[in-house]
């Protein structure tokens, strides 16, 4: 237990000392402009990615689910970081609207198990496989959780769409020239309302193998030397053409070698699609639904 201990510390304390500044990832080639008609050529990049991988093919479903198993490096899980706690090595099941942010997390084993976790709407509720009883309650890692590991999943099929897209060139990783696309909205710069994105296609398969990311809106107060990851992916290819995510492995900061163990990683299998009813997700009346959007503040 000490050697977790003092590795917590030294983790803890390399991340305040880089704490300062906020994360900017836009490349060098952005930042000078010296890449023409950066908007036009990021858009067709991700478009054309998008369709590679299949996820027009998911756009044409109402609701899937996949079962979900986490595995967090041994330090990394000491730290109150976990959007759902208690499922390391746990499966879980995850119950998803098409195109939105709304879904379910149900744990099939563990001292959880037969509770289901929702976001709807972007209220969140607490319920059990039995249903007898809904629980509403506000804002905290559920909702992140839920909201955060759903966009992963189909990042592809949005990206193309964002407000800001802009090609930021290539990057060597792993002996691959990736082609680079930087993803935002509001503003390029660097801010406390968005987050940015920079997503690597593979020129080999038009797949996107990484995301790397700023996280601005975690389920609790952060560092800014915490508020950047990369999620790292390994697809295969569903029963509907889609090639849908099979490991996500979460790095700190900037991409690191793939056979890294990261922070954590989540593995996915068994996807199903439109293999129950819609309205499982939407337990609470009355609400508005905002699909693949956000309430207005």
């Amino acid at each position: 237990m000490k050697y977790v201990s003092k590795s917590l510390f030294v983790v803890s304390l390399a991340l305040l000392l880089f704490s300062c500044k906020a994360v900017d990832l836009r490349t060098d080639a952005l930042l000078n402009k010296t890449i023409d008609n950066p908007e036009e050529q990021g858009r067709t990049l991700l478009t054309a990615s998008k369709k590679a991988m299949g996820y027009d093919l998911l756009e044409q479903t109402e609701v899937y689910e996949t079962k979900a198993v986490f595995t967090w490096n041994p330090v990394w899980l000491v730290m109150p970081m976990n959007a759902f706690p208690g499922n390391n090595k746990k499966e879980l099941q995850l119950r998803l609207a098409t195109n939105s942010f709304d879904g379910q997390v149900e744990y099939m084993e563990g001292r959880k198990k037969g509770t289901i976790q929702g976001l709807q709407s972007w209220e969140g509720y607490k319920t059990s496989v039995q249903g007898n009883k809904l629980k509403r309650h506000e804002h905290d890692r559920y909702i992140w959780g839920l909201a955060t590991y759903h966009y992963l999943l189909e990042a592809p099929m949005h990206l193309p769409n964002a407000e800001i897209v802009r090609y930021a060139g290539k990057k060597e990783l792993d002996g691959i020239d990736y082609d680079v696309v930087f993803v935002s909205w509001g503003s390029e710069a660097p801010n406390k309302t968005y987050d940015r994105m920079l997503a690597y296609i593979n020129p080999n398969t038009q797949f996107i193998d990484l995301l790397e990311v700023t996280i601005n809106d975690f389920f609790i107060t952060m560092p800014k030397g915490l508020q950047h990851a990369t999620a790292r992916y390994k697809r295969e290819k569903t029963n509907i053409g889609t090639y849908l995510p099979s490991k996500v492995t979460i790095q700190f900061k900037a991409p690191k070698a793939p056979d890294g163990e990261g922070v954590y990683h989540f593995s996915l299998s068994d996807y199903r699609f439109d293999s129950f009813n819609k309205k499982k997700l939407y337990p609470i009346t009355g609400l508005q639904t905002y699909g693949f959007s956000k309430p207005s503040k």
